[in-house]
């Protein structure tokens, strides 16, 4: 599945380094992604967590503490990380150049570069540059790139707490775990790399030099996600209902995060080509999704 994650991520992203790309079917993937990763958070992530550690636990005072510090982790976790790529100022980069972004949070930025912005970046990325352009089209490059790729392991890192859950329960409901987790992170990376695309062809990048830093994020949360797995199989979370319960709690708590704020952050009213009423509906539907699927795939308890 990891596999699958990085190769469909690399997909998308080649979308408009071919041909345009719709930004209203950019904007229903991003609603559709929100609801799902709200309804994999809160229908199939967490409520899997606290059962795995009501198991574990006899003393509910420790249940309660374990499951509230666990998700506030997995939320300050993912609000750290995003706070430290993005140098910790919002409002700059809504007022600032396409370069100043706050991967998940500059969705909006991205999507706004098809508002005009496409074809420039389309042009320029086809002249012939001189060593002293293609230099600084990198540094605009590298600050986002980098910061999307810290938010792709912390979604491998999701996926690889699900696959250890999955190898140390015989429960087909844990085993579902993974593929909801999966068909999340699926829907949630696919308009990421298409605005990810879109804002390296603005830097000005060769489309060469553009496919090699798509590649480089597709990559980071299937490495995130083995990594992840290989790590707490070695510490011993797969032997432990305990830790394994806190892990997926902590990965609740990150898919909480990018659903209220970052996601939110991403749709500014003035961004949209949807109806905000057809937004609604289309998050509610994904945010249903993941507990519909789970019960038919053997998720229900």
């Amino acid at each position: 599945m990891a596999g699958a994650l990085g190769v469909s991520s690399f997909v998308s992203g080649m979308i408009p380094l071919a041909a345009t790309f719709s930004k209203r079917l950019l904007d229903v993937f991003n609603a559709l992604a929100t609801g799902l990763l709200l309804g994999t958070a809160l229908g199939v992530i967490i409520p899997e967590g606290i059962e795995v550690l009501v198991e574990s636990f006899e003393d509910s005072e420790a249940l309660t503490f374990h499951i509230a510090i666990d998700l506030i982790l997995g939320f300050l976790l993912m609000m750290i990380v995003e706070h430290i790529v993005s140098g910790g100022d919002h409002q700059h980069s809504h007022h600032g150049a396409g370069t100043q972004l706050e991967f998940e949070a500059e969705l909006g930025e991205l999507e706004n570069s098809l508002n005009g912005h496409h074809d420039r970046g389309r042009r320029e990325s086809d002249i012939s540059k001189g060593s002293t352009t293609l230099i600084s089209a990198k540094q605009r490059a590298i600050p986002f790139t980098f910061g999307l790729i810290l938010h792709g392991i912390a979604d491998g890192c999701a996926l690889g707490v699900s696959a250890i859950e999955t190898t140390s329960s015989e429960s087909e409901s844990i085993s579902s775990l993974s593929v909801i987790v999966f068909l999340a992170l699926l829907f949630h990376k696919a308009p990421t790399s298409v605005a990810f695309s879109i804002a390296l062809l603005n830097t000005s990048l060769p489309r060469h030099e553009c496919r090699k830093y798509l590649a480089i994020f597709a990559a980071s949360t299937p490495l995130g996600a083995i990594a992840t797995y290989f790590l707490l199989s070695f510490l011993g979370f797969a032997d432990n209902a305990q830790l394994a319960g806190s892990g997926l709690l902590v990965s609740g708590g990150t898919f909480l995060y990018v659903a209220t704020v970052l996601q939110p952050m991403s749709h500014q009213p003035d961004s949209q080509d949807i109806n905000p009423k057809l937004r609604l509906g289309l998050v509610v539907i994904g945010t249903l999704t993941p507990f519909m699927l789970g019960l038919l795939i053997g998720h229900g308890h």
